[in-house]
């Protein structure tokens, strides 16, 4: 019989990185364990590849993978941006300048009436430019319906608030791009 050398590599307590040679057992004894190990997680492995969380053989609604109904307006929106379009998006952008980004953005109550964001953005410095470091902006999507030409339920109005300066309280609620829709470039 052949025997398996694994070459692991570890770190010491100052951080140096070595490498350790375990040698022993056999190859079928090896390749055992290994499927034994991970049969029960072979769902898991399947829907990980399709990019949705599984957790005891259902599919985790707080996923951002998950495939869903409700859409945050349309992709024409933003053609050049991101998020429009999309199912719970993380990060929105409206193509534009940095104050139209939107990036690690938490919803709450999605797909209810009105959805609740949080995420972090630039703001204008007073000044001119931007502040340096992002903030927090709280967004509201309303208005479900359907977008022009989709079939797809969506929020069809955004809204934001944000600091006028950092660390400052959240001002007033303003239609996000000044649109009235998100559902076609304005």
């Amino acid at each position: 019989m052949k025997r398996l050398a694994l070459i692991r590599n570890r770190t010491d307590q100052f951080g140096r990185g070595k490498r350790h040679v375990v040698t022993g057992g056999n190859r079928f004894l090896f390749l055992s364990v290994v499927l034994a190990a991970t049969l029960p997680f072979s769902t898991m492995g399947i829907a990980s590849a399709t990019g949705r969380d599984v957790v005891r053989g259902h599919v985790d609604p707080s996923s951002a993978n998950v495939s869903c109904s409700t859409l945050l307006g349309a992709r024409p929106f933003a053609p050049n941006g991101a998020g429009f379009g999309t199912c719970k998006p993380r990060h929105i952008f409206n193509g534009g300048d940095p104050s139209g980004d939107v990036v690690s953005i938490k919803w709450k109550l999605w797909g209810s009436k009105d959805a609740i964001g949080f995420g972090q953005t630039s703001i204008f410095r007073s000044g001119g430019g931007y502040y340096p470091n992002l903030v927090r902006v709280e967004l509201r999507a309303t208005d479900l319906g359907h977008c022009p030409r989709s079939s797809s339920l969506s929020y069809r109005h955004l809204e934001a608030r944000e600091p006028a300066r950092p660390g400052g309280p959240l001002g007033p609620w303003f239609a996000w791009s000044g649109a009235s829709t998100i559902c076609a470039f304005p």
